[in-house]
């Protein structure tokens, strides 16, 4: 009897493992919920902080997605082993679960499915499962050798300033791997509005938010780049699209809050804060300044940063610049009557209709979200619209409405901050498992635009 109920306890396993694993479009969603609610239970415990189990859950979700909102003091409401537990969920998050489940299959001897190689052939840009190793293996030193250079430098300018090495060293630690993680968390009250004047600190987390956000395999091309030697056209779209979104943000939100959300400071302080928040905002979430009364040109700023996010295979969230690209980049050649190109390379037509489907798909998960929102808790709703949005692009950015919102409230954002960040993957991986299906072909519909 007990061979018997061994053997269906096996069963059931794999058969539970066989349809989990054979698809990213499973194992993603189901990765970030084990690892959203192992989170919020451990939180919830009376030895890690004093917060309610919504609570807990809602800063796990913003943990692993990255995103960073809060409805508590999470440099209060957590001692040092919640604040430990939290900087943990971050990293997962960060490194992302295709590059962590990856690494178990290899680790177990596992095989891969067709569907979940391909897909990680595609995001590693590799041939075979050995490259699929080095670029793993490039991840996790990229990873942990930017967060090791930005500790180094943040725990030496805290203790500083502070005169306190274990307090600089915890601030230093924690802001290094939520800065590169693009989590916009810190362990202190304000997040980093005490110390915008500090070009040491907004510098270094402002370029670990920027190499957190773009994908290592591209990341390390920069240097070619900056030489003049041709990148490839993904390697160039990136790098053209996150220099533009950075001084285009820059210059809005330094003209649009000059004497708002910036007066008071010199004009080298309003420069650098401008160039902070518009790094932030492509989903890291910290903030050098109060949000809550920001101008309308940096509210509307802030929101499209926010939605386009940062780069494919990196930490950041967002539709992506590579999808914004790709659009913008087809409605220039449409209307400028050329072929779409790019670096006399083709964009192939399949590769235009994922981006409308990922961008359509977002904005309605985002119009939902904000309607829900609007429709069920008493606060403004230019404010709740900048929550959703920042939820949806895991950016963390808050109005400061976060703790007003009640458990229906808080509800929608988790949701929204767990779709936000598996939404566009699961997308992709969906859209590239059926590119080689086989289709018909039909007559040409003439439908008419106006």
């Amino acid at each position: 009897m007990t061979k018997i109920f061994k053997r269906a306890n096996d069963l059931f396993i794999d058969n539970i493992y066989n349809e989990v694993v054979k698809s990213p479009v499973r194992i993603l969603p189901i990765t970030f919920l084990i690892l959203c609610i192992l989170g919020g239970v451990l939180l919830a415990l009376p030895y890690f902080g004093e917060m309610s189990f919504i609570d807990a859950l809602f800063t796990s979700v913003s943990g692993v997605c990255v995103t960073g909102l809060s409805v508590q003091d999470i440099s209060t409401q957590l001692n040092l082993g919640g604040q430990f537990i939290l900087m943990l969920l971050i990293q997962a998050g960060g490194l992302g679960i295709m590059s962590i489940s990856s690494v178990i299959f290899l680790l177990l001897g596992k095989k891969m499915s067709v569907t979940y190689e391909k897909n990680a052939r595609s995001m590693f840009e590799a041939e075979s499962k050995e490259e699929i190793k080095e670029s793993l293996f490039l991840i996790f030193k990229y990873t942990f050798l930017l967060e090791f250079i930005g500790f180094i430098i943040l725990a030496a300018r805290f203790s500083c300033i502070s005169k306190d090495i274990f307090w600089g060293i915890k601030q230093g630690l924690f802001l290094a791997v939520s800065g590169f993680c693009n989590a916009g968390y810190a362990l202190i009250s304000d997040n980093l509005i005490s110390y915008n004047s500090d070009p040491i600190i907004i510098l270094t987390v402002s370029f670990l938010i920027i190499f957190g956000g773009i994908a290592p395999a591209i990341a390390i091309t920069l240097p070619k780049f900056l030489r003049g030697e041709k990148p490839t056209p993904v390697a160039k779209i990136v790098f053209y699209t996150t220099a533009a979104l950075l001084l285009i943000g820059t210059i809005f939100i330094l003209v649009s809050s000059f004497n708002g959300a910036l007066n008071g400071m010199n004009i080298s302080d309003k420069i650098l804060n401008a160039w902070f928040q518009s790094v932030s905002a492509r989903t890291a979430g910290f903030s050098s300044i109060d949000l809550s009364n920001i101008s309308c040109g940096s509210y509307f700023t802030l929101i499209f940063l926010m939605i386009v996010g940062g780069s494919p295979g990196g930490t950041a969230g967002g539709i992506k610049t590579t999808t914004f690209a790709i659009f913008i980049i087809t409605a220039f050649n449409i209307f400028c009557g050329k072929k779409n190109i790019i670096r006399n390379r083709e964009i192939q037509p399949e590769t235009v209709y994922k981006a409308i489907a990922l961008i359509s798909v977002y904005l309605l998960v985002l119009v939902i979200s904000c309607f829900l929102l609007i429709t069920t808790q008493i606060i403004s709703h230019s404010k709740l619209v900048f929550e959703a949005v920042s939820a949806m692009g895991t950016v963390g950015l808050s109005m400061g409405i976060t703790p007003q919102l009640d458990t229906f409230g808080k509800t929608v954002i988790i949701l929204t901050m767990f779709l936000g960040r598996v939404l566009p993957a699961m997308i992709i991986y969906y859209l590239n498992s059926r590119t080689n299906e086989f289709y018909l072909s039909y007559p040409k519909a003439k439908i008419s635009l106006t």
